[in-house]
């Protein structure tokens, strides 16, 4: 047994990771008394000095023992006062060696997010080894987290975690040259999901035609009610808004017939019933939902969608209508230049970019139909929500604004129209895809 004078041992000042507890020193202490001191601490030889790689817990308990006037042992042997049995690098082999190291590094308060990554990483492979070596199962996230972070709970798992993927891209400048693993991970995160689209829409596009799209005409609640659960991706409509448009004239000469359906308090009602329950229903196991509404329905659908089983965002994202004209009070003012829309999410279906919940889009031109809605807008949601191949619903779809938003995302989109008139119009636009189609290639 080779023993050292502790005050012979240098320690470097920069070398410790975190704050030693009191309580935890006290009870190694009390093992050490108590049993001997299984493992010497490790040394590194530097001209004249040891300096400490390994065991520095053991070292302060060993050292608080002296200072009460106790005494240790080490492999059954008593040891010498004020002096700790050590080994030093070369005398490891390399498991051990490779362990002493990550002990000196992995306890630093000035690792650098790559440095703190690479050496949890390294942790973790040297314990998959050593557990190889013993006949024994590798270790869990849990396990390393535990180690390094006294903790295997929420963020500290969650923290290993990412350490230990980020640790795997640190040949990516972004990655390497990130702030924070969170960073780093985020950073991977979009990539992954960029990367994915990618190789998505190039196959997709190779196939991809207006023929994907289907447009129906029919009570849109009894075709929900009957069709198979989990096939939309994204689900955006537009239904009626239950305050009446169907009485409020021609929408200044632009439209015949602009509001050519029933918009009363009953039929409203009826229609969330169906919509929020079937909504959920024929959604995937992942999926995003946005519903136009009126400002003072908002607050019964968000119930009524959650209750349903959606996870509801709690206010609504707004499309400012710059050229928006009507006036609910023609003589007072003001004209309304705004509409709601509900967000939800069913699952943890994430968003493909993060954006404003403000939306300023001119209206289009005018196609027949008092509440049409601009393309551009149903595109900016659905590109919100969208992979290029998913399935996006619009069971009041109007005159179609989904079909030429949801085509230039590469989604397959489908349509549900009652009004003949308007499912007129939503077939133009699928003919007019067509024909661009056809151009295309």
């Amino acid at each position: 047994m080779k023993s050292i004078s502790i005050s012979a041992i240098k320690i470097a000042p920069n070398r410790q990771r975190r704050v030693f507890d009191a309580a935890a020193l006290h009870e190694l202490a009390d093992s050490i008394q108590q049993r001997g001191l299984y493992h010497p601490i490790v040394l590194r030889v530097e001209g004249e000095d040891y300096v400490l790689v390994s065991g520095e817990r053991r070292l302060r308990a060993v050292t608080d023992i002296y200072a009460l006037g106790g005494t240790i042992s080490h492999d059954g042997e008593p040891v010498f006062p004020d002096c700790i049995p050590y080994t030093t690098l070369g005398e490891l082999d390399a498991l051990a060696a490779e362990e002493a190291e990550l002990e000196e590094n992995i306890r630093r308060v000035d690792l650098t997010m790559p440095e703190r990554a690479a050496a949890t990483a390294r942790l973790y492979d040297l314990r998959c080894a050593q557990a190889l070596a013993a006949g024994l199962s590798p270790p869990t996230v849990a396990d390393l987290s535990l180690e390094v972070r006294d903790s295997a709970k929420g963020v500290n798992h969650e923290n290993t975690r990412r350490e230990l993927i980020v640790a795997r891209h640190l040949d990516d400048p972004e990655v390497a040259g990130a702030a924070t693993v969170d960073d780093a991970f985020k950073y991977l995160q979009r990539k992954e999901r960029s990367e994915r689209d990618r190789a998505l829409g190039e196959a997709v596009g190779r196939t991809f035609t207006a023929a994907a799209h289907k447009a129906l005409n029919e009570d849109s609640l009894a075709w929900m009610a009957s069709a198979a659960a989990e096939q939309f991706d994204v689900i955006l409509t537009d239904p009626p808004y239950g305050m009446g448009a169907d009485e409020f004239g021609d929408s200044g000469g632009l439209a015949q017939g602009a509001h050519g359906y029933i918009d009363d308090e009953n039929h409203f009602v009826a229609i969330a019933r169906v919509l929020t329950k079937e909504s959920f229903r024929v959604a995937k196991a992942q999926a995003h939902l946005y519903c136009f509404c009126d400002i003072d329905r908002f607050i019964d659908l968000r119930i009524a969608f959650a209750e349903a089983g959606w996870s509801v965002f709690r206010t609504p994202l707004i499309w400012y209508k710059r050229t928006g004209m009507r006036a609910p009070w023609p003589q007072q003012g003001p004209q309304r230049k705004y509409e709601t829309i509900l967000y939800a999410v069913k699952g943890k279906r994430p968003c493909i970019k993060l954006a404003g919940d403000v939306l300023d889009f001119p209206s289009d031109s005018n196609m027949g139909h008092g509440a049409q809605k601009p393309v551009a807008l149903f595109a900016e949601l659905l590109s919100r929500s969208v992979h290029p191949g998913d399935c996006v619903l619009d069971p009041f779809c109007g005159t179609g604004p989904i079909f030429p938003a949801a085509h230039g995302l590469k989604c397959r989109a489908t349509g549900i129209e009652v009004d003949q008139a308007s499912y007129g119009i939503a077939i133009k636009r699928l003919e007019q895809l067509k024909a661009q189609g056809e151009l295309d290639v």
